[in-house]
């Protein structure tokens, strides 16, 4: 990274051939654990789920397509012996299934707790309606005895698989858009266009035949079947106005991560530019403005009070609480002329010591502060 100090003047190191990996802390091992893990449970449904298909398909004597209709209700019983296994010990699909769908519930907790970028409520809500498919298919024999049984499973675990694994590349990398090899980078942002709208389809199956089933009905006792059957037959009508959007912005992801991944570099920054924040796997330099406006902004209250300084440097959701941190500044500065001074001083200095200016041949870069001083 480019110093950042008022009074240093730096040359500019001679560009190497590549930047080392970033340096994995606790936080990055225990995420690269979770999404291998969650990987290899699904590499694992696939794994018992396809030979047991094809098994099933190759020894019947009815037709192709009803050969494939009554394989496809016989998934949910996957077995390695079904499978063709020699271990025939190993668990069930059906168990590894609900194990690795049911710990996603802890990539809420992951939102929730900023280990990710992702929004709590929409990781809540796609988890959410997976575990409650999950349930209905558990719960409901003539639901795991149907056709769309098998194309919600499939569906799942063809999406996971390369998903996960994007994760345990962009983590290692530190460069989820280039960073990350092509083929899982293409399979992440492109499987979604077939794979969304069968597991939808395989999902809305579960749901209606849930709706259908005496047992699923009864879960509650009789006396309160049209709960469950109520249960069942909200979700359908809650994925129809919701599935078409969740494609579009699926398909918004990938035309920006795609443009992301082959856009030409930018020129080389000259002139006033904000502070070098990070430096990737790649090398490319990140010049973020949120490290930089909470230091500024942290300095300037600072100046007449240092606690609320230390929250808005502590505040890990800046993007959606930084409002209350200049409200505070502003009430402050309100309590006197002196005080108001203070903390614009205060900011100002800040800001110019921060911000870096690199001369018109790139060789130098000084604060902004020197570089005004030397004219």
């Amino acid at each position: 990274a480019l110093s950042t100090s008022p009074s240093l003047t730096s040359k500019m190191a001679p560009a190497t051939k590549a930047a080392s990996p970033p340096a994995l802390g606790p936080k990055d091992l225990y995420l690269i654990l979770y999404n291998a893990l969650c990987c290899l449970g699904w590499a694992y449904v696939l794994a018992l789920g396809i030979p047991s298909i094809f098994s099933s398909v190759a020894s019947s004597d009815a037709s192709f397509l009803e050969a494939l209709k009554t394989a496809g209700r016989e998934l949910y019983f996957a077995t390695p012996a079904t499978a063709g296994w020699s271990d025939e010990s190993s668990p069930s699909l059906a168990f590894v299934l609900t194990v690795v769908q049911s710990a996603a519930v802890m990539e809420i907790v992951h939102a929730a707790l900023g280990l990710v970028r992702s929004p709590v409520f929409v990781t809540t809500m796609q988890v959410g309606s997976r575990l409650v498919a999950l349930h209905m298919l558990n719960a409901s024999p003539k639901a795991h005895t149907q056709w769309g049984a098998a194309l919600m499973i499939f569906s799942w675990a063809l999406v996971e698989v390369p998903r996960y694994l994007f994760y345990v590349t962009a983590i290692i990398t530190g460069d989820a858009t280039k960073g990350t090899p092509f083929p899982i980078f293409w399979l992440r942002y492109s499987l979604f266009a077939v794979l969304y709208p069968t597991g939808i389809c395989g999902e809305l199956s579960v749901f209606i035949s849930s709706s259908k089933c005496d047992t699923f009905l009864s879960l509650l006792g009789a006396g309160n079947s049209s709960v469950m059957y109520w249960y069942a037959i909200a979700f359908p009508i809650i994925y129809a106005p919701g599935a078409l959007p969740m494609v579009m912005n699926m398909a918004g992801n990938r035309e920006k991560a795609f443009k992301k991944r082959f856009a030409k570099p930018p020129p080389p920054p000259r002139g006033l530019v904000w502070p070098v924040t990070e430096t990737k796997a790649n090398g490319e330099e990140v010049r973020s403005s949120t490290p930089t406006a909470k230091e500024i902004l942290a300095a300037a209250i600072g100046a007449v009070n240092p606690e609320l300084a230390e929250k808005v440097r502590n505040e890990k959701k800046w993007r959606f609480n930084y409002v209350k941190h200049l409200t505070n500044m502003v009430e402050a500065q309100c309590k006197s002329p002196e005080d108001a001074l203070k903390v614009a001083n205060a900011g100002l200095n800040k800001a110019y010591t921060m911000f870096q200016f690199i001369s018109k041949d790139g060789k130098t870069t000084t604060s902004f502060a020197s570089a005004m001083s030397a004219k």
